[in-house]
């Protein structure tokens, strides 16, 4: 292929490279351990390449009798792939899989469609790392940093969905949704629908699983874990542009807005952040988030750019 780009194939090589494309409608069907979401969503990711190659193509400087045979190659190549998506086998394209990266700003909420057809929405300042395709793999694995809701479909070969936030925690999954935390402050799974394996230390294969309505969070070592029941829609009610606190401390929602917003906080005094919030406000106007935590917590926040300044409300 890379002696046909540049013009150097001779004769035979330029047959023998067709040959080659074709023999790929008798192999076997790899499409068939994809769901039924996920097959359109890799047939326009395929599509999209060619398309992208054939306008690379129609613009570059080859040699005319190149241009003509190349561009031959290519329209074998698109057939072939058409008669993949239809039940003939995609290795090739398979073969040629990049790592993704997806990140979020401060404050930003993005919703990313993987190439299985899963869904995962990104909080602020949060990161995902995964191959552009997963072919015939046995896992689908996806690296995480931040904060995401994940929104994971089941497959016909039941093939597993791996979400790492490190070296030594990782998450397997089937077909379910969960929300996965990886920030300073430590690591916080809480899960909403199915079931979840949470790997605590692949070393030592200590594992543990989760039911829907339940929180693991640690700090530091994974096997030091603190397992309790929750309300699930609490921790991911940020994809809806809100947040909700029951009980929760102005320390811990410092530690969000700081997080996810890159706001750095001061206190007037330690003991203002042990006061507890409840109720929930809108994430997609500052002023009114600020305010509303204020009003909540009973203190005053004054702000200036990106450092808020919490002291005490003067009663009257």
């Amino acid at each position: 292929m890379e002696r046909e780009r540049a013009g150097a194939a001779s004769v035979e090589e330029r047959a023998e490279l067709e040959e080659w494309y074709l023999s790929y409608e008798n192999r076997p069907d790899f499409t068939e351990r994809l769901s039924k979401r996920a097959l359109p969503a890799l047939e326009a990711s395929i599509f999209e390449r060619i398309e992208h190659a054939l306008e690379q193509e129609s613009t570059s400087l080859i040699q005319p009798e190149r241009r003509t045979i190349y561009a031959g190659m290519l329209r074998i190549a698109a057939s072939i792939l058409l008669v993949v998506l239809a039940g003939a086998g995609i290795y090739f394209y398979l073969s040629r899989a990049e790592m993704v990266r997806e990140q979020t700003g401060y404050g930003e909420v993005r919703k990313v469609m993987l190439p299985d057809g899963s869904e995962v929405t990104l909080n602020g300042n949060s990161e995902i790392t995964y191959l552009s395709n997963w072919g015939n793999e046995q896992l689908r694995e996806i690296n995480l940093k931040g904060e995401a809701y994940f929104k994971v479909i089941h497959t016909q070969d039941n093939r597993k969905f791996r979400v790492r936030t490190a070296k030594d925690f990782s998450l397997d999954v089937l077909g379910t949704q969960f929300t996965v935390a990886n920030r300073k402050s430590g690591t916080r799974v809480v899960l909403a629908q199915g079931k979840v394996q949470c790997n605590l230390n692949d070393a030592e294969n200590e594992t543990l699983i989760m039911k829907p309505g339940e929180m693991v969070k640690f700090t530091g070592n994974p096997s030091d874990y603190v397992r309790e029941n929750v309300q699930a829609y609490q921790y991911s009610a940020w994809k809806e542009h809100k947040l909700i606190f029951n009980n929760t401390t102005l320390e811990e929602v410092s530690q969000i807005l700081e997080d996810t917003y890159d706001f750095k906080i001061n206190a007037e005094t330690p003991g203002l952040l042990t006061r507890k919030i409840t109720g929930s406000v809108p994430t997609d106007n500052i002023e009114i988030l600020i305010q509303g935590i204020a009003e909540a917590s009973g203190v005053m926040i004054a702000q200036h750019g990106k450092e808020l300044t919490i002291t005490d409300r003067k009663r009257k």
